[in-house]
Parts: C-alpha cells; structure tokens; sequence
C-alpha cells in the first residue's frame, strides 16, 4: 500500500453497510477494502476499495484474523466507525465519480460549489502531478 492519509469513517442504520473486506492477520496481509457494493451505505462515506482498515469502532484490526473481524462486524447494530488509511490514488478514483462529490462538497464544507468545478480543481491537481 502506498502513502496517504487517515481518514474517519462513519456510517449509521445498521447492516448492510456494502463493503467486502478481505486480508487480516492470518494471512499475513492488511484488512483492506476489496469492494464497495454501488448504491451502498459504503458507496457514499468515501470509503474506496484499497483502503486499509485500521480500526473498527476503536477496536485496532492489526493483529485480528478475518474471522475475528467478520465477528466485530456482525456485533456492530447501528453506528460504524472506521479509522481507515487512504491509497492516494484511490482518492483520485473516488474524486472521478462525480457521483461522490456532493458528500464531499457537504465534508470540505463547500456547500454552494459547483460540483464541476470541485471535481476540476481536484482531479486538475493530479492530472499535473503525473506530468
């Protein structure tokens, strides 16, 4: 996993939450986000496939196994917290589905920015890095 930023979560309404997990101590692997399900509690949160989960609910996923997790996960009822560290090139895939950047507009706090422009000024800064 590459460097990038820890982000909190939250979710509420209980399960589904419509992420899949995968890795975990067992395997020798982080927990990871393998896939968000469209439409999904998950698909809104800025959660992105490759996140690795750091912390559920407080609890640290380090050194849990995935059959541990998938137990912490079926215990939760109705609020989710994940403390999750960010791919930076997830990120950039989050930002091109401009179906995400009104929650993102509400979390940066530009409510009355147009999404274009958001996502231009955003998605600009990348394109100029890679060059």
């Amino acid at each position: 996993m590459g460097t990038g930023d820890f982000i909190c979560i939250s979710m509420t309404g209980g399960a589904p939450w419509g992420f899949r997990l995968q890795g975990g101590k067992e395997q020798q692997q982080p927990l990871q986000v393998a896939k968000i399900r469209s439409q999904s509690k998950a698909s809104g949160s800025g959660l992105c496939e490759g996140d690795e989960v750091v912390s559920i609910n407080g609890n640290p996923c380090a050194d849990l196994t995935y059959p541990e997790v998938i137990k912490l996960m079926e215990s939760i009822t109705d609020s989710l917290q994940m403390l999750v560290k960010s791919r930076l090139d997830a990120l950039f895939l989050f930002l091109e589905d401009q179906s995400h950047l009104p929650s993102l507009q509400h979390l940066l706090g530009y409510t009355s920015l147009r999404t274009a422009t958001l996502a231009n000024q955003l998605t600009g800064s990348r394109k100029q890095r890679k060059d």
